[in-house]
């Protein structure tokens, strides 16, 4: 169930938007992790570049952290009267329930630099304001045009991989959705391919991968069960 419950603030005719969503899957016990959404919008009259950040966030132990740095994923975004910028980052808390809020420092063409408030939005186990990853990890699936048949690995809510695997896709979608790693029946073969080119394998079945032992510690007849052992770790495997 999704409930909308969204944190905005309007100042400078800077528009912030903040949104989160619980990402079961990847929380463990006393460790939980949210993906959170910012949408940006200029509604001003003239060009404004984002600079700084600086982030204030408290779980329901009373425990602060503070995070200051440039930009937001190593991006200046620069928007025009009437355009935006949406990304999205991710937040992991000991408890299953906490508070983000803070300040963007922005420039604009007159080099008058201003704050703008970031509203107060909520981490919460039960909240989820969009739409996670639609296949969780150890789910089965088909690629709806090379027809293989696969399991989900782990799985990224946007394009994080390397420019170049984007560039060899000649019918590239878009990178602002979920992408999943996934091991590849009957073959050697690990893919990084988007949500939209997935589909739910109805037939479930035992597949073949020379990793599926090495990331997943069963097969209960619908999906597998992942194990914590990360890329790096099989590096050295």
């Amino acid at each position: 169930m999704t409930t909308e419950t969204s944190s905005t603030e309007i100042k400078h005719d800077i528009v912030v938007t903040a949104k989160s969503v619980f990402l079961d899957d990847y929380s463990k016990t006393n460790k939980y992790l949210f993906c959170y959404q910012v949408t940006i919008h200029n509604q001003s009259k003239e060009r404004v570049k984002l600079l700084n950040r600086h982030w204030i966030i408290i779980d329901s132990n009373s425990h602060k952290d503070e995070v200051k740095g440039s930009g937001v994923l190593g991006q200046q975004p620069e928007l025009e009267p009437g355009a935006s910028h949406q990304y999205l980052s991710f937040c992991s808390l000991d408890t299953n329930f906490g508070t983000m809020e803070g300040t963007y420092e922005f420039i604009d063409s007159q080099n008058n630099t201003f704050l703008v408030q970031i509203p107060r939005f909520f981490l919460a186990e039960n909240l989820n304001e969009f739409e996670k990853a639609k296949f969780p990890r150890g789910s089965l699936v088909r690629h709806k045009s090379e027809n293989f048949i696969a399991v989900v690995t782990d799985y990224d809510m946007y394009f994080i991989n390397d420019e170049e695997v984007y560039q060899k896709d000649k019918d590239a979608v878009s990178k602002n959705q979920p992408w999943y790693y996934v091991l590849i029946h009957q073959t050697n073969a690990i893919s990084y391919v988007a949500q939209e080119r997935l589909e739910e394998l109805t037939e479930k079945i035992e597949l073949e991968h020379p990793l599926l032992d090495f990331f997943f510690d069963d097969f209960n007849g619908e999906y597998y069960t992942r194990n914590d052992k990360t890329w790096d770790e099989l590096k050295r495997f």
